[in-house]
């Protein structure tokens, strides 16, 4: 029978959830488990939020294990929920006019799975195996030991760890700001032979020069660091190293962060302190994984023609600031200038919250990056096909999302995206919000360009000026910055000449004011440069220029490139 108290806690749990304050939902979740842990309710809500696709007796016991080691003995068994709790908005909204057809689709091998420590559960009492049995011989079948996280649930199996070469070293790279923790774990791990760990480092930013210059097998990484954190820092790593496997290290013990490091091409998520035994294993199956990249990728650059070493196009980043410089205008202009029959374009609308690149250019679609960023992991060039939003000017459109989905969208994701998608396009144009937020950090991480737009306003030269100044702290390359003075008005006082004293930087293009031009420009939901009689006003002349200087820098890097690899 239903307890009216606990009811009502699961109620404001589930409230919520789905205000996104998890704090609060799992505080009165765990209220709910301390008065009775087995109270169906609770598991249900459980079940919906993180157990998709996962047996619901299965996840009660590894789900315990985890958080509630110490209540084993308390476990009872309980009926499996008939259908998902009412009410409670998940993290992956199902859209079956879309999702439908990812199923339908021929299926692409399941990736390994990201092993989470081992969890040392006992097994319900049961009648054994009969000798000679497949489930006597194989301990996965009913070990829970042999279980992991998936990004779709909690567990899933995976295998054991592959046999190592005699007198193979897996070389270990370790991140963790805090000196006593790497102290501790260098010792820990001194005395294994198959470990070396050959450096360590304090933040993110170290982490991934480190890489870059050791090439490690593993790296193990905790998450809040300063300067850049794990998880953005992981990212970066399997996008430039991607043979080398990343072992989360974290005090952080929430499911998202588990999902998070996941997306980031994290292989394994342990929670500090870790037992000995367990950091060793992860870092074998880690180290083994890595093996097997190398052997499956072998280095491009030994077998490839120096033209074909890189396929990837060029990220071009509008930003500014301060809001109100008309970051979006350029950047759908710069999408519509760079795009042609040969080399198509694409804009992704960082804006996540209130983006406008679908207003400016009048289309509107039921699919946005919300439904593409949680499985950046696993896509393909139809799925995308599906979801982007083509203009008659040729330029595909990636949506933002509605406002209370955006959270949706991590840094690591939006980073992950854009890569991807340069893969696809030539051109990749990336509008975003005035705020550093990891969204916008993880875009102008990736970048080969960044458009730094500014108005000739005083408190936006002087964001301006603070932003070039934070570029070396961002670990940005300073070359990267195209600076566009949007909005020109001579009558301000301020001459061209005096703008890279007022700047600390030479502008590239400067846009004169043209107001009746640019707003029914944003009105009509038609760019400067899709209409002729707009692209040929001085406003429309100047936005072309900033297009052909762009691409020539674009093409410079290109150069560049090409003679660093002939070099």
């Amino acid at each position: 029978m239903a307890d009216r108290k606990l009811e009502r806690r699961l109620s404001q749990a589930r409230k919520a959830y789905q205000k996104r304050d998890k704090r609060k939902g799992a505080h009165l979740i765990d209220e709910v488990l301390q008065q009775d842990f087995n109270y169906p309710g609770a598991w249900e809500l459980l079940y919906e939020l993180y157990g998709a696709g996962v047996p619901y007796e299965e996840f009660r016991r590894v789900f315990t294990a985890r958080f509630f080691p110490e209540k084993l003995d308390q476990l009872a068994s309980i009926e499996p929920p008939p259908r998902p709790v009412a009410g409670v908005e998940v993290e992956e909204e199902k859209k079956p006019s879309f999702f439908s057809r990812l199923f339908k689709r021929k299926p692409k091998p399941e990736p390994e799975p990201i092993p989470l420590p081992s969890i040392a559960v006992p097994e319900p009492a049961g009648p054994a195996a009969p000798p000679g049995s497949t489930a006597a011989a194989d301990p996965s079948q009913r070990d829970p030991r042999y279980f992991t996280a998936s990004p779709s649930g909690i567990v899933a199996p995976i295998a054991p760890i592959p046999p190592r070469q005699p007198g193979e070293v897996i070389r270990v790279i370790l991140v963790d700001d805090i000196a006593q923790t790497r102290e501790t774990i260098v010792r820990s791990l001194r005395f294994q032979e198959d470990i070396d760990i050959v450096a360590t480092a304090s933040n993110g930013l170290q982490a991934i020069q480190l890489v870059r210059q050791l090439k490690p097998d593993v790296v193990v990484m905790d998450v809040n660091m300063p300067d850049m954190d794990g998880i953005t820092a992981t990212a970066n790593i399997k996008r430039d190293m991607p043979n080398t496997e990343i072992v989360i290290l974290t005090v952080q013990d929430d499911l998202d962060y588990m999902r998070r490091a996941m997306l980031a091409g994290a292989r394994d998520f342990l929670a500090k302190p870790p037992m000995i035994d367990e950091l060793v294993q992860a870092v074998e199956r880690a180290g083994a994984q890595a093996r097997q990249n190398r052997q499956n990728r072998p280095a491009m650059a030994v077998t490839l023609p120096a033209q074909a070493r890189r396929t990837r196009g060029r990220i071009v980043t509008v930003y500014s600031p301060r809001g109100g410089s008309g970051c979006t205008m350029l950047a759908v202009n710069l999408a519509i200038g760079l795009n042609g029959e040969d080399h198509p374009a694409v804009i992704i609308d960082g804006d996540l919250q209130f983006g406008d690149v679908p207003v400016l250019f009048n289309t509107q679609g039921p699919l946005s990056i919300a439904d593409l960023a949680p499985r950046v992991a696993e896509l393909d060039p139809d799925l995308v096909n599906d979801v982007l939003v083509k203009h008659p000017t040729g330029v595909k459109i990636l949506n933002p999302t509605r406002p209370e989905r955006a959270e949706l969208v991590t840094g690591p994701q939006f980073s992950q995206l854009a890569t991807y998608f340069s893969e696809l396009f030539p051109y990749v144009v990336l509008d975003t919000t005035h705020r550093l937020n990891d969204v916008t950090l993880a875009a102008l991480d990736v970048s080969d360009l960044i458009v730094l737009v500014s108005t000739i306003d005083i408190p936006s030269i002087s964001r301006v000026r603070k932003f070039i100044e934070l570029v070396p702290l961002l670990n940005l390359n300073p070359k990267k910055i195209v600076l566009a003075v949007n909005m020109f008005d001579p009558r301000v006082g301020i001459s061209p000449e005096k703008l890279p004293q007022a700047f600390g930087h030479e502008p590239a293009a400067l846009i004169p004011l043209a107001y009746s031009l640019v707003l029914g420009s944003v009105n009509n939901g038609v760019p400067l440069l899709a209409k002729r009689e707009m692209a040929q006003q001085p406003a429309g002349e100047a936005v072309a220029r900033l297009v052909k200087h762009v691409r020539q820098r674009l093409r410079e890097i290109d150069q560049a490139e090409k003679m660093a690899v002939t070099a």
